[in-house]
């Protein structure tokens, strides 16, 4: 990292993930941490605005609670900026950063259901509840748009087949398909967060994921004319 004296750093081009290293040293150095992170915002801004207006809208929140949240997620970015581009599945980092940054987000706008404000931030693993078909895709980095298209439709599909199920059904079937991996289980932390949200046992949550597993699989057969 440059410690070179601030007039000396184009911020405006250096890469986002310097922004955030940058950010990270804001006690050593928080005059270049805080140009950094108003380039950050900068850059990040739109998205995460649009994003945050699209995710309250679901949830009828209005503009106003939407640029809230948008702000609540960079103060978030600005006291733990954890991300880490070694665990970044995207091939473009700035994309990576977005789904890091969305997942905050949308952790943002659950903790405000319960408390009306902002929740203060806590360095806690980035990793939140997956609501619906649209937050999976999110997840998934997938960088062409053909295979993107094909992915949502199948997962619209799916996600008809839940609709015939309770909400909680949804939430972990999706959760469940963004973090688990082939031959692995789903992170300790997932768990226990569909535990605390959803206000269930853990016995329950692999009860309520394996009814609508079965759903989903019974569900395409029908529709795929097999049975």
């Amino acid at each position: 990292m440059n410690t070179d004296t601030n007039q000396n750093i184009d911020f405006e081009k250096m890469p986002s993930v310097e922004l955030l290293e940058y950010i990270s040293f804001k006690e050593e150095f928080p005059a270049e941490a805080q140009l950094a992170f108003v380039q950050f915002c900068y850059r990040f801004g739109k998205d995460i605005k649009q994003k945050s207006e699209i995710y309250c809208n679901k949830y009828r929140y209005s503009e106003v609670v939407a640029l809230e949240i948008a702000n609540c997620t960079f103060a978030r970015v600005w006291k733990y900026p954890t991300f880490d581009k070694e665990k970044s599945k995207a091939k473009d980092l700035d994309k990576g950063i977005l789904i890091w940054m969305y997942r905050i987000l949308y952790t943002q706008i659950i903790k405000y259901g319960k408390q009306n404000n902002c929740a203060e931030p806590t360095e806690e693993e980035d990793l939140s509840l997956v609501n619906d078909a649209e937050e999976l895709v999110d997840t998934l980095n997938i960088e062409n748009i053909e295979a993107k298209r094909e992915i949502v439709a199948k997962l619209k599909t799916i996600e008809n087949a839940l609709a015939q199920l309770t909400e909680k059904h949804r939430i972990i079937y999706f959760t469940y398909r963004a973090y688990q991996k082939e031959g692995k289980k789903v992170p300790r932390t997932i768990t226990k967060l569909l535990r605390e949200k959803l206000s269930l046992t853990q016995k329950s949550v692999n009860t309520y994921y394996g009814d609508a597993n079965r759903h989903v699989h019974n569900y395409l057969n029908i529709t795929n004319g097999k049975v």
